[in-house]
């Protein structure tokens, strides 16, 4: 007990009384941020009746809301087999997307790879509801524009021929929504690989084909099937997709069933059912999460990159470098490029096919009407307030919590360091739903206020602990203990030191963490109120209300806001030998 007490008092003294502070404050910030909300959610399902918030007086414990949810056929009939059904389907369509992309764009010659590459980023920046909105603009049955101009090509009548309101359309709206984050891990993954491997396969008489199969694809599989699960992981938790493309289809998944719980037509929220529904939803995504860790962790086992020097091999397409652009300009075309014509076009010009004639019918009203709104320029202050704070938060917290593991012999750093990685695996909808059940139930004044949104946001500490980590591994100890050695406190060393050093990888957390923020769609739309509006919600609202017009001006100011970040994620992601 000395001995531990001893070693307690010497490490305090170290840190100073400042140091114990703020890294103490650290590590009940990130447990609370991640916890306390899903603590809440978790109780809410065994409490009630339905009328009463978990704590409220008058409720009780009961077993109720796991009986009407779990012994509702709907459940086995509709909503596991389609959110399956949608989360293979889309996974399937983005990693089949994405390698291609990945694999011309890192291995071979094709033209303008620079700009591909830059463009396939385009949608991970845009909000989804903008994305699903667009997609509804140009493949709705009856009027998108895609259809309109197919049937005036092929003289047809009546709607369609593309008709997006199905589980098909919703699952390729989907994975053209995900193939530019599995794209980039991919790339990483091939830009990496040894290409010695390969040479040795070809100079023993194998084909291009049985190369890629037999080598390629073994050495590359940590590589590939980390992805795999991140995007099945991402794919199943989706609410914006399903919410306005599956539901005018009666597409039932989850992440629906959970919103509506939460929003039913004709009585108060069923918080209990709602928490009941959630709880084996996200246990499923936190054993996607252990098992994309496990799969992580193996690929140590399949390292190619060593100290000596080598280059990526890029393999000469030939004949197939104008179907390889081709392919990769239809995939630019159609989740990039059209979406944000069609909305450019919209907000001028109204719901009009885009012809000449239709020129004249030019009009700014659309975006007249939005600069008249208060509640616009609200929106527009929450939205960057809330990603800003939100951010910085998490960047700071994160940083205190990567030194924690990486530099302190603190007991549990290794738990600590896991249950920050686990907040990837907390879907959207659950997130606000339990944020919601938290700041309903705690007297504190803030449910309504865009503080309950920057707190909701807080969660997604495994973006920043993970960067903050990998830059701090960069630094060696001596530079903190030549800092100690000149006199430095650990406050000072950190501030003047470490967080400096640190800079880059700081700042790319920041801005990965206020790029979630601002197209976050979900949390908001599930907290809102009058005081909290932001962007995302506000264009959801004038697309609800039949306001084509002023949702597409909202979403292409949303766009120019977010364009720029293009070039900084361009500059962090894009190998400078291709910065050309």
């Amino acid at each position: 007990m000395n001995a531990i007490t001893n070693a307690v008092q010497r490490r305090c003294g170290e840190l100073g009384v400042t140091g114990v502070f703020v890294l103490a404050f650290a590590i009940v910030a990130a447990v609370y941020f991640v916890s306390a909300p899903l603590v809440m959610m978790l109780a809410s399902a065994f409490r009630g009746p339905d009328d009463l918030l978990p704590f409220e007086s008058g409720a009780d414990w009961t077993l109720d809301h796991f009986t009407e949810v779990y012994f509702n056929p709907l459940l086995y009939q509709e909503t596991i087999p389609q959110t399956l059904s949608f989360g293979i389907g889309a996974v399937a369509v983005a990693f089949i997307t994405a390698f291609t992309l990945a694999w011309l764009v890192e291995r071979t010659d094709i033209p303008g790879r620079n700009i591909i590459f830059t463009f396939i980023l385009f949608p991970l920046l845009i909000p989804t509801v903008i994305l699903a909105i667009a997609w509804i603009f140009m493949f709705g049955p009856n009027a998108g524009w895609v259809n309109v101009a197919i049937r005036s090509f092929l003289n047809m009548d009546g709607s369609g021929p593309i008709n997006i309101f199905t589980m098909g359309g919703l699952i390729v709206a989907q994975g053209a929504s995900l193939t530019p984050f599995v794209f980039l891990l991919l790339a990483a993954a091939l830009r990496s690989m040894n290409p010695s491997l390969e040479e040795a396969s070809v100079a023993s008489g194998a084909s291009p084909l049985e190369t890629f199969f037999k080598v390629t694809i073994p050495v590359l599989r940590p590589g590939i099937l980390a992805p795999l699960i991140l995007a099945g992981l991402i794919a199943i938790e989706q609410f914006e997709l399903p919410l306005i493309i599956g539901m005018p289809a009666r597409i039932n998944v989850f992440s629906i069933r959970i919103f509506f719980e939460l929003n039913p037509d004709d009585q108060l929220p069923i918080y209990g059912r709602a928490a009941a529904l959630a709880i084996p939803f996200l246990f499923f995504g936190f054993a996607l999460l252990l098992l994309y860790n496990y799969l992580v962790k193996q690929a140590d086992s399949f390292v190619t990159v060593t100290g000596k020097g080598y280059r990526p091999a890029r393999f000469a397409l030939g004949k197939w470098k104008w179907p390889a652009l081709a392919f990769a300009t239809t995939y630019i075309l159609f989740a990039a490029l059209l979406p944000a014509l069609v909305l450019i076009w919209i907000s001028f010009f109204g719901y009009e096919t885009p012809t000449l004639a239709n020129l004249s019918k030019f009009s700014h009203s659309a975006y007249a009407e939005l600069f008249q709104e208060q509640r616009f320029y609200s929106a527009v202050g929450n939205t960057f307030l809330v990603a800003t704070l939100s951010a910085s938060i998490l960047v700071i917290i994160g940083a205190m919590i990567s030194w924690i593991v990486v530099r302190s012999k603190m007991w549990g750093r290794n738990i600590l360091d896991f249950f920050s990685f686990v907040s990837i695996g907390i879907p959207s909808v659950i997130a606000g739903f339990a944020a919601m059940i938290l700041y309903l139930s705690i007297p504190i004044g803030i449910y309504g206020t865009v503080w309950v949104l920057v707190l909701a946001y807080c969660y997604r500490l495994a973006v920043t602990t993970r960067l903050s980590r990998a830059g701090l591994m960069q630094l060696h100890r001596e530079l903190e203990e030549a800092s100690y050695a000149s006199g430095g406190s650990w406050l000072i060393t950190i501030r003047r030191v470490v967080l400096p050093l640190m800079g880059p990888s700081l700042m790319a957390s920041f801005i990965l963490l206020f790029i979630v923020g601002f197209r976050e769609f979900t949390v908001p739309l599930i907290l809102q109120s009058e005081e909290n509006m932001v962007l995302s919600v506000i264009l959801w609202r004038l697309f609800e209300n039949g306001e084509a017009a002023k949702s597409a001006a909202v979403a292409t100011l949303i766009m120019a806001l977010v364009i720029p970040v293009i070039f900084f994620m361009r500059k962090i992601f894009l190998p400078k030998e291709d910065m050309r």
